[in-house]
């Protein structure tokens, strides 16, 4: 790059191509805006990522919990039902903060153990999380899960 003084101000010679006060006063400003146009287009696809990211996260764990909530206290249940469990709790495993995997290994290890084993902490950790992420307000701690007796 080279600069030399002419009559009318200063030239810029970039390269081959030699620019005037009159040409930079046009060229700076364009390329601040293409430089801008892209940093905002960069910004935006990664703020569309992080979206999808999260509105996946959110779709899968409240499939989650609706699976695990309809096959909870139920005394029998259906095949259907023991396969869409197996599946919420490998969901879990895959979406879930370190805190609900915890909670979920914690379940599979005592239920694996014979011993009556309670879902409910995974359930509520999976609720209050879901319902931070949809904005919802409060935690809702003593939620209880309703089933109808049914007669044979």
């Amino acid at each position: 790059m080279a600069v030399t003084s002419a009559r009318r101000g200063v030239d810029i010679k970039v390269g081959l191509f030699m620019l005037d006060a009159e040409t930079l006063k046009y060229v700076v400003p364009a390329l601040v805006a293409v430089v801008g146009w892209f940093a905002a287009h960069q910004f935006n696809v990664y703020r569309d990522r992080l979206n999808k990211r999260r509105d996946l996260r959110v779709q899968f764990l409240l499939d989650a919990y609706r699976r695990l909530e309809s096959a909870a206290n139920r005394p029998k249940k259906t095949e259907e039902q023991t396969l869409a469990f197996e599946s919420a709790v490998a969901d879990i495993q895959l979406l879930g903060t370190a805190e609900q995997v915890a909670a979920t290994v914690g379940y599979l290890r005592e239920h694996a153990s014979g011993g009556g084993a309670q879902i409910d902490e995974v359930l509520r950790l999976l609720r209050n999380d879901l319902r931070k992420e949809i904005g919802l307000q409060g935690k809702v701690e003593n939620a209880l899960i309703f089933r109808f007796t049914r007669k044979p």
